[in-house]
């Protein structure tokens, strides 16, 4: 409860939605990756986004209803809390569908073949602290370049970065988010694990 009402106090409302948007565009991109790949590591990104974006969900309505003063109010603010609504609907979907493959549910015969026919995934790469990666920004480190790998969101604790661009800056600890081919992938986790 305590660290709802730090960022009731500390967060605009604009703020609270632009991530909630941003966590449901990912959900929905991870929970097709999910259903295609069968990547259980995904289903569990997917079900972090889900909780956040409920965090968030209870902050933002908290704040609105802070901000009701009488009826003029509630009809001002009623199209932003049902907005809230639809984008916690939207990430519990993209769990229920991250829910079904983590329980090992197979993908129909013509989901595999598309799998067996795409060139990219999306994946998830740890960053080992003391690693090349570690406190350098995407700039600096120009993956796309030299992996062949985007980084599509970072994961820093409980907080996402999404597109995040050049002046990105990666932690140790950090979860990148990437979309790329497999060889990239491969080259990108020996260097973010720090065994290059």
């Amino acid at each position: 409860m305590e660290k709802i009402e730090k960022e009731i106090k500390r967060r605009t409302v604009v703020e609270l939605l632009t991530e909630m948007k941003n966590l449901a565009q990912l959900s929905v991109d991870l929970a097709y990756s999910v259903l295609l790949f069968g990547s259980r590591e995904l289903a569990e990104e997917v079900r972090r986004i889900e909780r956040r974006v409920d965090e968030l969900s209870i902050v933002l309505k908290a704040k609105l209803a802070l901000a009701i003063r009488d009826l003029e109010d509630v009809r001002h603010l009623l199209p932003i809390m049902e907005l809230t609504q639809s984008m916690e609907v939207i990430t519990d979907a993209a769990d229920d569908v991250a829910e079904t493959v983590a329980m090992g549910a197979e993908p129909h015969p013509i989901v595999q073949r598309a799998i067996a026919e795409s060139e990219e995934k999306i994946r998830l790469v740890r960053v080992e602290e003391g690693s090349e990666l570690d406190g350098k920004t995407l700039g600096e480190l120009r993956l796309a370049s030299e992996t062949g790998m985007h980084v599509i969101a970072i994961r820093r604790g409980s907080t996402w970065i999404i597109g995040p661009d050049k002046d990105a800056k990666i932690l140790g600890g950090d979860v990148l988010i990437v979309r790329g081919r497999d060889e990239g992938y491969k080259k990108l986790k020996k260097i973010a694990s720090g065994r290059r």
